[in-house]
């Protein structure tokens, strides 16, 4: 009898899902570049996204610069700026399109997770802004939820992901920028899957070179 008083004593609830930490998705430290494949079998060439060199801090965050090109031939698709800081949200601060487009800042930064770094899934983020050119802007980024397994060839060992689906509410394949879309992360190694409005299917990723700022990147 003692020792089923002693059980019921200790059977408290577990504590409540805090939400995942998507600080370790979102993940931009060190040198990084990642090659895609389409799984249109006719796009023979490759989607190269590579974290260009130059960073600059801004009211203490870095904002790192991901550039979008294609390895054949080394045409530059576009580029995302983004900041992560652990404990806090992920922004998109601007972006360009093609090898000669205009960099468009947002004023603010569009939050793609919440400023307490955790989500669940089904949450959604809805940023209004103004961009460069003094257009207003709306965005919306929701986590669509895990994926485990991550269901890529590229590495076994990504065996838990998230999803993301972000959207300027037009989805153009001409002038949605290249953070619009439906985008699958795993921890420190970010994208991992693609989905763009200016593709009909996905890109996967193929392979990844990354040194994270631990190891000297």
């Amino acid at each position: 009898m003692l020792l089923l008083m002693s059980l019921a004593c200790d059977s408290s609830p577990p504590p409540a899902y805090g939400g995942t930490k998507m600080s370790d998705y979102f993940a931009f430290d060190g040198s990084r570049k990642a090659t895609f494949n389409n799984d249109d079998t006719s796009i023979t060439w490759q989607l190269v996204v590579e974290k260009k060199a130059q960073t600059t801090v801004v009211d203490g965050r870095e904002i790192v610069t991901m550039e979008y090109s294609n390895n054949e031939t080394a045409e530059v698709l576009g580029s995302v700026q983004w900041s992560t800081v652990t404990g806090d949200a992920t922004w998109v601060h601007g972006y360009s399109l093609g090898a000669m487009g205009e960099t468009i800042t947002f004023d603010p930064p569009i939050a793609i997770t919440d400023d307490d770094d955790a989500m669940r899934m089904g949450d959604v983020l809805e940023t209004d802004t103004t961009d460069s050119n003094g257009v207003a802007q709306h965005y919306t980024s929701t986590f669509t939820g895990p994926e485990t397994p991550c269901g890529v060839t590229a590495n076994a060992d990504f065996d838990h992901c998230v999803v993301f689906n972000i959207t300027d509410g037009v989805d153009d394949a001409a002038t949605s920028p290249l953070f619009v879309g439906t985008f699958t992360l795993v921890a420190a190694y970010n994208m991992e899957k693609i989905s763009l409005p200016a593709y009909a299917q996905q890109w996967e990723l193929t392979q990844i070179a990354y040194t994270s700022s631990e190891d000297g990147g």
